[in-house]
């Protein structure tokens, strides 16, 4: 739920460094105020948009272009016209493709 993490996801940054320099910089706004902190944490129907100024859309722009695919996962939803995206849920461990057994991260720490 990191705002670096949705903003790559959304494809507004084709890396995760990309998504955080695109936050930095001030191009997000979220919920109509300015957001300057990678590590936020968002919570469901926060709406996350790029300023509106031309220099930030034709960069967000730019990296739409090179997205490879159109996949965004289940909790964001995406508007291409406005460049803004709404956190629907909390996303889940299900939510990833990455197949995860948090039962044996649990064991691993337990021995430290």
């Amino acid at each position: 739920m990191r705002l670096d993490n949705i903003i790559f996801r959304l494809g507004f940054g084709n890396t995760i460094p990309a998504s955080r320099q695109i936050i930095n910089h001030g191009h997000i706004f979220i919920n109509d105020q300015k957001v300057t902190i990678p590590s936020f944490q968002c919570q469901p129907d926060d709406t996350i948009q790029v300023k509106d100024r031309e220099g930030s859309r034709a960069l967000v722009n730019q990296f739409l272009k090179k997205r490879r695919s159109d996949f965004r996962p289940p909790y964001l939803e995406f508007n291409r016209e406005k460049l803004s995206g709404r956190v629907k849920r909390i996303a889940s461990s299900k939510d990833t493709i990455l197949k995860i057994n948090e039962l044996l991260i649990v064991e691993y720490y337990s021995r430290k």
